[in-house]
């Protein structure tokens, strides 16, 4: 059984996360339910929990207030939110597991079930900290987005990703000096980076706007990387790299 505490000041929340977790997730046994960052923060330091399902805005105290007032992490969080989608781009580029408000039971069970495989594995994701930078800053390029090679985790300025390729369940990242190849598909960073800075010309390939030395015409078309790289522009994506470029 893996050991978990509630802390959510919203009991209308915490009883459907209750009911949800009894019935969807048997192996998480709640041992504790906190209304506040403080009382929160004692239930933590007194049972020593290994998963904590946080709410993020509370009265007295927001939960990353309680994260700041720790020593130390050692549990895996499952954050409880109903933060707006610029936001939740802060959640996603650190690759912290969050829950949006309404809770839903396919998304909850997922959220568990890689939190239980980190336990299992003695891996803590350690990425709390730079969520808590991302949500303090408020320019999404400037923000740092989290990825592993290798097993090594790298935290990369958005703004410095060039372009990104396909490679099946795989995408190289292409910066100004190092490529990395990451098991998150070029469509999960489709629908992550942030899309007037970010435009998709191609079924393989991505590109910063910004990075763009030269657009050669042709049917289709290329554009033409700082780095000298020239990626082809499919035809049917044409029309809205041209609108894309034409604001960036």
């Amino acid at each position: 059984m893996i050991t978990a505490i509630i802390i959510d000041d919203e009991p209308k929340s915490v009883f459907t996360l209750k009911c949800f977790l009894e019935e969807h997730c048997p192996s998480v046994k709640v041992v504790a339910v906190a209304g506040s960052a403080r009382s929160g923060k004692e239930f933590i330091e007194s049972l020593q929990p290994q998963l904590v399902f946080l709410d993020i805005e509370m009265p007295m105290g927001s939960g990353f207030d309680l994260l700041r007032s720790l020593p130390k992490i050692d549990f895996e969080i499952i954050f409880i939110t109903a933060y707006n989608q610029y936001a939740i781009n802060a959640f996603r580029f650190s690759a912290v597991d969050y829950l949006l408000k309404p809770l839903r039971i396919p998304e909850l069970v997922q959220a568990v079930e890689k939190a239980e495989a980190r336990i299992r594995n003695k891996v803590l994701m350690g990425n709390y900290e730079l969520l808590m930078r991302n949500m303090s800053e408020k320019n999404a390029a400037r923000q740092k987005i989290s990825f592993t090679e290798r097993g090594e985790q790298y935290m990369v300025p958005v703004e410095d990703l060039s372009y990104l390729v396909a490679d099946g369940n795989y995408t190289h990242v292409h910066t100004a000096d190092k490529v990395y190849l990451t098991t998150r598909t070029l469509k999960e960073f489709e629908d992550l980076l942030p899309p007037g800075m970010f435009c998709r010309i191609h079924h393989g390939y991505i590109v910063n706007l910004d990075h763009i030395a030269k657009v050669q015409k042709g049917r289709g078309g290329a554009v033409v990387m700082k780095d000298g790289k020239v990626l082809e522009i499919a035809i049917r994506r044409k029309e809205a790299f041209k609108k894309a470029f034409d604001k960036a």
